[in-house]
């Protein structure tokens, strides 16, 4: 009997994923790579509709900008008032869940997956990501798998967040670190008269 040279997690009878998912992911990545592009800036509305037609529950007042990309539509869902910036990554494999009144601006990658480096097989493993409401994830920003972020966090430009964030918070750095509280203004500023 002939030993198999194939490295360990090359294994075909294990594929992460049933076969109907992989035909719907072809379908989906023709959809992102043509009518996907041509809707963002038009109707805003339109891409959400489309989403929902992949499965996302997701409102249709969220925006997206230019160069999103998401993985599986099925596995997002979204509250109100949402707009993720320009070139935004969702690899949503363990799903995302974002609240209400919610940015996540360019270049953020929220990635859902990663693989058990324990096991010389290097198996899949997908966690979900939650964004309370009313978190700002700012420039560059990366979310790892199963993080989630507090209500009224604040995530700084290029933090790596591997841990929850506690919420009305402003994390940064890399490894992501508490840096201060998030105060709100109780009031609007009051224009001084001439």
């Amino acid at each position: 009997m002939k030993k198999s040279t194939s490295p360990p997690w090359v294994e075909s009878d294990h594929w992460p994923y049933p076969p109907g998912v992989y035909l719907l992911r072809i379908l989906w990545l023709l959809v992102q790579g043509t009518l996907w592009r041509l809707l963002w800036g038009r109707l805003y509305i339109l891409q959400s509709l489309l989403l929902r037609l992949f499965g996302a529950r997701i409102s249709v007042k969220t925006q997206f900008f230019s160069g999103v990309r998401i993985e599986f539509p099925w596995l997002l869902e979204g509250g109100d008032y949402v707009s993720i910036g320009p070139r935004v990554g969702i690899y949503n494999l363990g799903g995302i869940r974002i609240g209400s009144h919610v940015i996540i601006s360019q270049d953020a990658y929220l990635c859902g997956g990663t693989h058990d480096f324990r096991d010389q097989r290097m198996p899949l493993v997908r966690r979900e990501i939650v964004i309370k409401d009313k978190v700002w994830i700012c420039a560059g920003a990366f979310i790892g798998p199963g993080v989630t972020i507090g209500e009224g966090a604040v995530v700084g430009a290029r933090a790596c967040v591997m841990k929850d964030v506690p919420p009305w918070t402003v994390v940064a750095g890399n490894p992501a670190r508490v840096i201060k509280k998030r105060r709100m203004k109780s009031t609007p500023p009051q224009k001084e008269s001439p």
